[in-house]
């Protein structure tokens, strides 16, 4: 099976990479040069636009930040959707919201193309290692037949229904983490404010119900002082948005997610929008004069 990756950055470059290593034919297209020449070395092929890795390709993977971009490359000039034949399969890893996902699947489907949902969870860290959890949204089938590409990539690989469910399911997974995320870093301001020695409470909170991958995962960068973008703040505002606008048009207010929601744009208009998800405290600690660090920093 001859595969297409569009979008190498700190997921699809590792993504790609581990499908290189099980053997598949791989052709990439990316906006940026870098990433698509440390392909290349790696034994991947350059197309010289989606629709021309789509005409040279089995199944195409995206694998992109935003959802503008996402429609600009299944829809616009020489994009995806030019390239496709029918029997194809196309799966987007992009986090997007449930309506673009099924407007691709609704347009592939005319083409007699399979369209899959297949958003990622597991960080640059899980992209690297293959060991990806992938939640899927469409047609049973055409996810079997993927299956062998997705394993290459991802450890657990769930079917979570029809067209979009997938996209809703990382919405709130995301959503969670935002909340996590944004809660831990008032722990920690209060937890600095009250003289709690972090490491301690750290161990503590690992085996209590406080405990959370937000917990073990954006913990350490706070007190190490690192805000390195793994997974950026930006990036975390736009799943948020985008999962509170699906509630709201469900007829929900989520108000712990909204609430949230505005701590990361605090974050972002702070100017910490670039930084790591776990620059969400920097905006409390300006507040309260204080900085959050262990005691070995």
């Amino acid at each position: 099976m001859k595969v297409g990756f569009i979008g190498l950055g700190t997921m699809g470059l590792r993504m790609t990479t581990n499908l290189l290593k099980r053997g598949f034919e791989v052709y990439v297209y990316s906006r940026s040069r870098g990433p698509i020449e440390t392909a290349v070395s790696h034994g991947a092929m350059e197309a010289l636009n989606p629709a021309d890795l789509a005409a040279k390709t089995d199944i195409v993977l995206t694998c992109l930040p935003m959802p503008d971009t996402v429609e600009q490359v299944y829809f616009g000039e020489n994009g995806i959707m030019a390239g496709i034949r029918p029997g194809m399969i196309l799966a987007d890893h992009s986090t997007v919201g449930p309506d673009l996902s099924r407007k691709i699947d609704a347009e592939a489907r005319k083409k007699a193309v399979s369209f899959i949902d297949a958003p990622v969870s597991g960080g640059p860290s899980g992209a690297e290692a293959g060991t990806l959890t992938i939640m899927c949204g469409g047609d049973q089938q055409a996810l079997n037949r993927a299956l062998p590409v997705f394993q290459a990539m991802g450890q657990k690989i769930m079917h979570m229904g029809d067209s979009g469910s997938g996209s809703i399911t990382k919405l709130i997974n995301n959503m969670l983490f935002g909340a996590h995320t944004s809660v831990l870093a008032e722990a920690l301001v209060l937890a600095e404010k009250t003289g709690i020695h972090k490491e301690k409470m750290f161990s503590v909170l690992q085996s209590s119900t406080g405990n959370s991958a937000a917990l073990n995962w954006v913990f350490p960068l706070i007190v190490n002082r690192e805000f390195a973008p793994r997974f950026s703040i930006d990036l975390l505002l736009k799943d948020m948005r985008i999962a509170c606008e699906v509630a709201r048009n469900e007829g929900m207010v989520l108000r712990v997610a909204e609430t949230a929601r505005e701590a990361i744009a605090a974050a972002q208009q702070s100017g910490y929008g670039a930084s790591d998800v776990s620059a969400v405290i920097r905006p409390m600690e300006d507040k309260y004069r204080l900085i959050v660090k262990g005691e070995s920093v």
